[in-house]
């Protein structure tokens, strides 16, 4: 069999950890998927007719029970039980990496993990061990630059866990924190030779905003900050375009630096 990439072996070694079969098996099943694993494990269970099953569920609910501790609400594991988790999978709690568990079991909260995610999260991938969680982990914290749709999922969670309970919004200081964790590694590096996007961006908002961000504003900055590392001419934004008012804003920043005959570069 030919030499695989280093990609590609990260995805063996978690296909390997979710079913157990071996090496060459999880390198010819993964091939004949495109190297997609989730259509290739979904293939592998369904023709050995191992769907999931109550067993699973089981692993799953004593797996979350351990991580709860006493003063915890029902059914949701709090701070410190979710810190230990996170730091069980093997993430480090200072970059993008811890956002990747948070989005697959859909936490409600940074601090705060519920029964029913974890169980729906992990069951879906069919990863009811914390080896098999690990796994899958590191193998989408290794994608999470270069897979936008994975990108995409995780960003916007971030919008959902990052606020405070009962609020529509983030305070403009949470939102830059989070940018920058976001547009770093092992996050997507918003930046081209001549600009650094995702830095050009926070500079604007230090310098010229000073309201809150809300779901819209977050959303389409991943958006636009994307097509800006595409079209550095922004050739694609127009007065008349739908961006929210914040990215006009930015825009007419931009434009005014690049008048100035200020040179924008990455670090």
């Amino acid at each position: 069999m030919p030499p695989i990439t280093a990609t590609q072996r990260v995805l063996v070694n978690q296909f390997m950890a979710v079913t157990g079969v071996p090496e060459k098996i999880a390198q010819k099943l993964l091939k004949a998927s495109a190297w997609k694993i989730d259509q290739a494990t979904d293939s592998y269970f369904a023709s050995n007719g191992a769907a999931p099953n109550d067993k699973g569920k089981e692993n799953l609910e004593k797996l979350f029970g351990s991580y709860r501790e006493t003063g915890d609400e029902a059914e949701i594991v709090g701070v410190n039980g979710t810190m230990k988790y996170l730091t069980d999978l093997g993430v480090d709690l200072e970059n993008a990496s811890m956002l990747v568990p948070l989005e697959i079991i859909q936490a409600p909260a940074l601090g705060e993990i519920t029964k029913e995610g974890f169980v729906k999260g992990w069951k879906a991938i069919r990863a009811d061990t914390l080896a098999k969680q690990k796994a899958h982990v590191a193998s989408q914290i290794n994608q999470l630059a270069s897979d936008n749709a994975l990108f995409k999922r995780v960003y916007r969670h971030v919008f959902v866990c990052a606020r405070d309970k009962g609020q529509k919004a983030l305070p403009l200081e949470n939102a830059i924190t989070y940018w920058e964790i976001l547009f770093a590694p092992p996050g997507k590096t918003l930046a081209t030779s001549s600009t650094n996007w995702a830095e050009l961006w926070i500079e604007f908002l230090n310098a010229k905003w000073t309201k809150s961000v809300n779901k819209d504003m977050w959303n389409q900055t991943l958006e636009f900050l994307q097509k800006a590392t595409e079209d550095e001419l922004l050739s694609f934004w127009s007065e008349d375009g739908a961006w929210p008012g914040v990215i006009d804003d930015f825009v007419g920043y931009v434009k005014t630096k690049r008048g100035a005959g200020e040179r924008m570069e990455t670090d």
